[in-house]
């Protein structure tokens, strides 16, 4: 959710002379490093809106013109890290500042590990799919990257896709650590549901489907259930 603050950078006068505070002191005065010195042509003004960073809680401008988005298109929070890099910015002593890795294109991202989410947190389910990927020879990354391409020619249904503007996602939207992290989990249900059932290893092979598949609530608290029936599948209704 975007937070914008407006943040007042002036200061009542004092009746008496005051000591000249040191320069961290003065730079602290100011919520961000643009308000005290100009980057790239842009020095914020008193009246400049500032927004949050969602991962280190420091301050940026909000520019409409800004040379890279400063949200997360996929849950609309905002993320310092592209904006201060794009100005050159990569740390700072007085403010916090985050690495451009908090927000960046999906298509230049890269996975190493099963998401939590994966499956709806369902560990068996996660490694029957990491057994799969690992005899098909392939790695985890180069198996996304093949549904990112998938998911962007539309041969996906994103219907069940958990982010913001989800229509609009391609391999050039800007996302959070979160948000990529909830697409690979979704691009791994599709990888799973279109694979034919003998890549399966043999004891998944055995398995029925749960009537309520990946909504199924069982899963979470009863381990012998979680195993034994399939979940990667969509809901069916149970018939006599």
């Amino acid at each position: 959710m975007k937070s914008p603050l407006v943040i007042n950078n002036g200061r009542k006068l004092s009746r008496k002379r005051a000591r000249a505070p040191p320069i961290e002191e003065m730079e602290r005065d100011f919520p961000c490093p643009q308000c005290g010195t100009e980057y790239t042509g842009f020095q914020c003004i008193q009246s400049t809106v500032h927004l949050q960073c969602q991962t280190c809680g420091g301050m940026m401008p909000s520019r409409s013109n800004s040379p890279v988005p400063q949200h997360c298109v996929g849950c609309d929070r905002a993320f310092c890290g592209a904006y201060w890099h794009a100005m050159g910015i990569t740390h700072s002593g007085a403010y916090p500042v985050c690495s451009h890795e908090t927000l960046k294109p999906i298509g230049v991202r890269s996975v190493t590990r099963m998401p939590f989410l994966a499956h709806e947190k369902n560990r068996h389910e996660q490694d029957i799919t990491e057994t799969c990927i690992r005899h098909m020879g392939r790695s985890l990354q180069d198996l996304i990257s093949e549904w990112i391409r998938k998911l962007s020619s539309r041969e996906v249904d994103r219907t069940r896709l958990q982010l913001n503007h989800s229509e609009t996602i391609t391999p050039q939207t800007f996302v959070c650590s979160d948000c990529y992290d909830k697409l690979v989990s979704f691009l791994l249900y599709w990888f799973r549901i279109t694979l034919p059932k003998h890549c399966l290893p043999p004891e998944a092979q055995q398995r029925d489907d749960c009537w309520y598949g990946y909504a199924c609530r069982t899963q979470h608290h009863n381990e012998d259930h979680a195993r034994k029936r399939n979940h990667v599948c969509r809901p069916t209704a149970r018939t006599p």
